[in-house]
């Protein structure tokens, strides 16, 4: 494997990195926070439900975050194997 294709991965491997963190911390946020969209303070009954459901639709769609990208770390993890076993693991 030459030195610029491992350049690459590494760099698309830094990318997922900081997405993880990102979705990470997104998620710490919301499951410290999920009262307030659960007892958001409105007397519109509709306007809480949308609240309610913002707060489900945040914390599902950073947990989906972080399992897309773990996946692609292990898909990553698996090619770099993959290309290192088949003999060309000298890097110019």
């Amino acid at each position: 494997m030459d030195r610029t294709t491992i350049n690459k991965i590494e760099g698309v491997n830094v990318t997922l990195e900081t997405v993880l963190g990102l979705a990470q911390t997104i998620s710490d946020l919301i499951e410290n926070d999920i009262s307030l969209f659960n007892i958001y303070p409105s007397n519109d009954e509709g306007e809480k439900w949308r609240m309610k459901r913002l707060g489900s639709k945040l914390n599902a769609l950073s947990s989906a975050t972080i399992t897309a990208t773990e996946k692609a770390q292990q898909q990553i993890d698996l090619v770099v194997n993959e290309l290192l076993k088949g003999g060309d693991t000298e890097c110019n």
